[in-house]
Order: structure tokens, then C-alpha cells, then sequence
């Protein structure tokens, strides 16, 4: 009877303990009584917002080819990593541009003296058409091809200004941690 009681306990008391457990959350809201004569409100500002990043990528229509053909080619960016360790490390990316439905976006990082593409990151995906100027326009993602999905968006804003092109992605950080319009260089 012993040796069959004790296995079924053992048995019984994992399975118990494998069981999910639900947590319940206690929140406490602390108020707070205060007269308005004896403080002063500091009056907040409105900051811009930024109408390009608040749009879906579903909000862009599609670059029509004859639009296209100013932006099809290749680019390319050599850029400082300034979300790393400053020890001389390169942020690189490469855009292939072929048509406004066929865009590859390689984004990696390379230490001084080493060809070694690391953090490599190649996405597929078209063009979204953000005005009617046709000055810039939006890389819209669809497939991650190679390297892992960090929660960061993918996407990219490509803008032609006085001939010359710049790339702005929440990928490439600048200086101060935000993302900003880059110069990056046409080679075809």
C-alpha cells in the first residue's frame, strides 16, 4: 500500500504545483488635497507632433513608378554607432530600392578593423507615398528576412532635398539618443 500512496502523493503534488497561479495587482491611488492660491501651474508647452511617425503604415498610398523613378537605387550610409560603446563602431545600411513594391533595407554594425557584419538586419517591404511633392517617402515592412525582431520599428523615412538624400529611422540613433534626417549617399 506504501509504495503505490507515495508515488500518487508525489504525482498529485507537482501537478498541483504546475498549475498556473494567478497574481492579482493591487494598485493604490494616492490623492492629494491642494489649494490652487498657495501654487503656482507651470503652464506646459505643446510639443510638435510629428504627423509623419503618428500615421499607420495602412494610412500610405502606394508610389506610383513614374514618382519611383527618383528614388530608385542604391544608398548607402557609414554613420557613427552612438548607441554603443563608442569604441569606434559603424552603423551601416544599404537600400535597395527597385520599385515601389520592391525595397530591401541591411542594417549592421562593424567594429574598427573587422569586416564582420554584426547585428545584421535585412527587411523587405515597399514605398508609401507621404505628400504630393514627392520629396520623401516611407519604408513600409513586411517580412524581416535575416536578424531578430527587437520591438523597433523597422521602417525608414527616405527625403530628397536640393538633390541630395537623407534617411531617418528610430534604427539610427543620433548623438542625443533621437532619430534625425541623415545624409546618405546615392550610388546608383
Amino acid at each position: 500500500m506504501k509504495r503505490i500512496l507515495f508515488p500518487v502523493i508525489v504525482v498529485s503534488v507537482i501537478s498541483f504545483s504546475c498549475k498556473k497561479k494567478e497574481l492579482k495587482k493591487e494598485t493604490t491611488i494616492v490623492s492629494a488635497n491642494i489649494t490652487a492660491d498657495s501654487i503656482k501651474i507651470p503652464q506646459t508647452e505643446e510639443l510638435p507632433v510629428d504627423s509623419e511617425s503618428m500615421k499607420s503604415d495602412l494610412d500610405y498610398e502606394q508610389v506610383n513608378e513614374k514618382d519611383f523613378g527618383k528614388w530608385k537605387g542604391e544608398y548607402f550610409l557609414d554613420y557613427i554607432d552612438y548607441a554603443g560603446e563608442n569604441d569606434g563602431t559603424k552603423l551601416k545600411a544599404k537600400l535597395i530600392l527597385d520599385s515601389s513594391e520592391d525595397g530591401h533595407f541591411y542594417l549592421w554594425y562593424e567594429k574598427p578593423n573587422d569586416t564582420v557584419k554584426e547585428g545584421m538586419h535585412h527587411v523587405y517591404g515597399s514605398f508609401g507615398k507621404i505628400g504630393d511633392e514627392n520629396n520623401a517617402i516611407k519604408f513600409l515592412p513586411e517580412i524581416i528576412s535575416e536578424g531578430e525582431d527587437t520591438g523597433i520599428d523597422l521602417d525608414y523615412f527616405l527625403y530628397s532635398k536640393d538633390g541630395k538624400f537623407y534617411i531617418k529611422s528610430g534604427m539610427i540613433p543620433s548623438e542625443n539618443g533621437d532619430s534625425k534626417e541623415l545624409p546618405i549617399k546615392k550610388n546608383k
